[in-house]
């Protein structure tokens, strides 16, 4: 799977200085918001904020790739501009929307995710788009699913 990312401009000359406040629980929040932040900077965040070593898996000392790409895809729509549109589930949504639920995702909602792509059972033709609606969608969704998970189970 290969992730197609637009560029983004990383010339410090052409664009204003985009902010990170940490808050309580390594929390991201952006106080001004603008295409020029590095992806891999922000991806550097994002990795910290979903723990990413966690992922690793000890047996193969190696980590899935879609792990990775789960980050970048949260990292490309954190540094988008707050007055774009994000397509989420065939819905233009305001990227500020997005960016807020966004920076609520920890690790289980990750794996939440990881897991429930590996589980499709048919082909999924947008990748991309699929993960990005799937991410948004377990910040509201992960709650449900645990109580239904032990609901089950026993």
């Amino acid at each position: 799977m290969t992730l197609h990312l637009s560029p983004i401009d990383a010339n410090p000359s052409s664009c204003s200085k985009k902010e990170l406040n940490t808050v309580t629980g390594n929390s991201f929040h952006e106080r001004k918001v603008t295409g020029c932040q590095s992806i891999i900077k922000m991806l550097e965040q994002v990795m910290l904020q979903v723990n990413y070593d966690y992922f690793a898996d000890r047996h193969l000392n190696r980590i899935d790739p879609l792990y990775r790409e789960l980050c970048l895809i949260i990292a490309e729509v954190l540094v988008l501009d707050q007055d774009l549109t994000i397509k989420i589930n065939g819905s233009n949504m305001s990227a500020r929307l997005v960016q807020e639920v966004y920076s609520q995702l920890r690790n289980d909602h990750v794996c939440l995710v990881f897991s429930n792509f590996r589980n499709v059972s048919e082909r999924v033709f947008n990748k991309k788009s699929y993960l990005r609606t799937a991410l948004y969608n377990v910040v509201f969704e992960i709650e449900s699913h645990y109580t239904n998970d032990i609901r089950i189970t026993y």
